[in-house]
C-alpha cells in the first residue's frame, strides 16, 4: 500500500498509454541499441581486454611485468580480471563478433538496470523517462569494456541502499556484491560512498514526519520507523564490511596500486579531464542533476537527508571528470525519477508481471538481434589501418614502431611481433612517458631526443599529426596510409 500523503499524487490511475507507451518506447530503444553489435569493435581498449584475459587464461598471474610491451614502467595489475576472462572466453568461441555480441549484452544490462533502478520509485512514464535519458547519459561511457559491468553493479547497489533507507534492513549481500563488483572493475569505489551517504543520511534523517518550517516549506515526509543508533551501526556495518571485503579479491592488497598510478597519469588522458558542455553526454546528465533540485523546489519540499547526500555524491563524481560522468547520471537517476514522478500527480502504479513480460521480452529480442548482426557483422577490428598489415608484417619481428596509443591495442593483437611503444593502458607507461609521448605527437622542444630513445625503425601515426612533418624533414618517408593513420620508416642506410 503507498503510503504517500494525499498532497503528493493524485488517486486518479494514469491512461494506458501514459503506463504502457513509456515501455514500449523504452525497448524501442534497446532494439536501436543492439543494431550497434553488427559495427564490429573500434574501442581501442577492447582488444587489449581480450589479451588481458587470455593472458591470465594461460599464466593465472594477476599482476606482474607486462608481458605484451618493454617499455611500460609499472607492473600490470589485472583489476578488470573478471569480464576480461569473459572476453577472451567469447573471443575463444567466436572471434571478435562473439565479443562485439558479449559487449552489447553488457550496454542492454546496463538499460535494464537503469529501467529497474528508476521503476523501483517511480511510475512508467517518469522512469521510463528518466532511465532513457540516464542512457544518453551514460553514452561516453558504454564502450565494449569491463565498465559496462560496473555500471550494473551500480545500478545494482543503489535500489538496495535505496530500499534500505526505507525499511532500515541491513543488506548484507552487498558485502558480496561489492566484492564480485572489485573483480570487475575500480567503480567498486562509488558503490560504498553511495552506501555511506545514505547511512549518514539516514543518521541525520527524523524518521517519522516533522512538522511544516515556518517559510511554509514542507519537509518530505517519512515512510519507515526511526532509526536506531544499532540500525545505524548495523548499515554502516555493511559499508565496512563491503570496503574491506575488496582486501580478499586474488589480487589482495595490490588492487588499490592502480588507484595511485591512475591517478599520477590522469592529467595526460582525455577520459579523465573535467567534464566540458560540448558533449551531449555531459548536457543530459546535468540536466538530470539540475532537475531533482528544481523540482524538490517547485514542490516546496526538503528531501530526506538520505537522498540529498545521495544527490551530493552524485555532483562529486560528476565533475571529478568525463569519465566520471556516466556513474553521475546512474546515481542521479532514480532521485529524478521519483521527483518527477510526484511532481506529474499520478498514483504510482507498483510494477506488474505484464511489465516485467514486457520488457524482459524485449530485452530477449534485443539480444537476439544483436547476436544475429553481430555474427554477420566485420571479424576484424574496425578503424585501423588493416591495409597496412603488409607493411608491418614485412617488419623485422622485434622492430619498434613509435606509435599513437589509439593504436596499441591493435598492434598487441594483431603485430605481437613487433614492439609497439604506447597503448591506452597509460597508467603503467607511468607519467614520464605520458609526457615524453605528447611531447614527441605534438613535436614541441626536446622532442627529437624523447624519440631517439626508443630507437623507432617505423611509426604509426594520425595523418594530420605534426610528428609526420618533422620526421619526412628528418628524412622518414610514407610506406602507405590507410584510416587516417599513416606508416612512416627511415630512408635506407639511416
Amino acid at each position: 500500500m503507498d503510503a504517500r500523503p494525499a498532497q503528493e499524487t493524485s488517486s486518479t490511475p494514469a491512461p494506458a498509454v501514459l503506463r504502457w507507451g513509456p515501455l514500449v518506447a523504452f525497448v524501442l530503444l534497446l532494439l536501436a541499441l543492439a543494431r550497434h553489435a553488427g559495427s564490429g569493435i573500434s574501442d581501442p581498449d577492447t582488444l587489449w581486454h581480450v589479451l588481458a584475459g587470455e593472458h591470465l587464461w594461460r599464466t593465472h598471474d594477476f599482476a606482474g611485468p607486462d608481458p605484451y610491451s618493454t617499455f611500460t614502467t609499472q607492473p600490470w595489475v589485472l583489476n578488470q580480471w573478471l569480464p576480461e576472462l569473459a572476453m577472451a572466453w567469447a573471443h575463444h568461441l567466436g572471434g571478435l563478433p562473439a565479443v562485439a555480441w558479449l559487449a552489447s549484452a553488457g550496454q542492454l544490462a546496463v538499460c535494464a538496470s537503469l529501467l529497474a533502478l528508476c521503476r523501483g520509485v517511480a511510475g512508467p512514464l517518469a522512469a521510463a523517462l528518466v532511465a532513457g535519458a540516464a542512457v544518453l547519459g551514460t553514452a561516453d561511457s558504454l564502450s565494449p569494456r569491463p565498465q559496462l559491468v560496473g555500471f550494473v553493479l551500480l545500478a545494482v547497489v543503489i535500489g538496495a541502499w535505496l530500499r534500505t533507507a526505507r525499511d532500515l534492513r541491513p543488506r548484507w549481500w552487498l558485502v558480496a556484491v561489492t566484492w564480485l563488483w572489485a573483480c570487475c572493475h575500480g567503480t567498486w569505489v562509488v558503490g560504498v560512498t553511495v552506501g555511506a551517504a545514505v547511512v549518514l543520511g539516514v543518521a541525520l534523517d527524523g524518521r517519522s514526519p516533522r512538522p511544516a518550517r515556518d517559510d511554509g516549506r514542507r519537509q518530505e515526509p517519512s515512510r519507515g520507523p526511526r532509526a536506531t543508533r544499532g540500525d545505524v551501526v548495523r548499515l554502516a556495518g555493511v559499508v565496512v564490511a563491503s570496503a574491506a571485503a575488496t582486501a580478499l579479491t586474488p589480487l589482495g592488497l595490490r588492487l588499490y596500486e592502480s588507484f595511485a598510478t591512475v591517478r599520477a597519469v590522469s592529467p595526460y588522458i582525455l577520459e579523465w579531464r573535467r567534464p566540458t558542455l560540448d558533449s551531449p553526454s555531459v548536457l543530459v546528465t546535468l540536466a538530470l542533476v539540475l532537475l531533482v533540485p528544481l523540482l524538490w523546489a517547485a514542490r516546496r519540499t526538503l528531501p530526506r537527508w538520505s537522498e540529498g547526500l545521495l544527490w551530493l555524491v552524485a555532483v562529486a563524481w560528476g565533475v571529478s571528470s568525463m569519465r566520471t560522468v556516466g556513474l553521475c547520471a546512474v546515481i542521479v537517476a532514480p532521485l529524478a525519477a521519483r521527483a518527477l514522478d510526484r511532481a506529474l500527480g499520478r498514483a504510482r502504479v507498483q510494477g506488474t508481471a505484464a511489465e516485467r513480460v514486457l520488457v524482459g521480452a524485449g530485452l530477449v529480442l534485443a539480444l537476439g538481434l544483436a547476436g544475429l548482426l553481430a555474427s554477420t557483422g566485420p571479424e576484424q577490428p574496425q578503424g585501423v589501418p588493416s591495409r597496412l598489415d603488409a607493411s608491418l608484417s614485412a617488419l623485422a619481428p622485434g622492430t619498434v614502431v613509435w606509435n599513437t596509443d589509439l593504436l596499441g591495442g591493435w598492434l598487441m593483437y594483431a603485430h605481437p611481433e613487433l614492439r609497439h611503444t604506447a597503448d591506452t593502458r597509460a597508467e603503467i607507461y607511468g607519467p614520464a612517458r605520458a609526457r615524453a609521448y605528447l611531447r614527441v605527437l605534438s613535436t614541441e622542444p626536446g622532442w627529437e631526443q624523447d624519440f631517439d630513445q626508443y630507437g623507432a625503425r617505423a611509426a604509426l601515426v594520425e595523418r594530420d599529426a605534426p610528428l609526420v612533418a618533422a620526421l619526412e624533414a628528418r628524412g622518414w618517408g610514407t610506406r602507405g596510409t590507410d584510416a587516417g593513420y599513416v606508416l612512416l620508416e627511415p630512408a635506407t642506410g639511416r
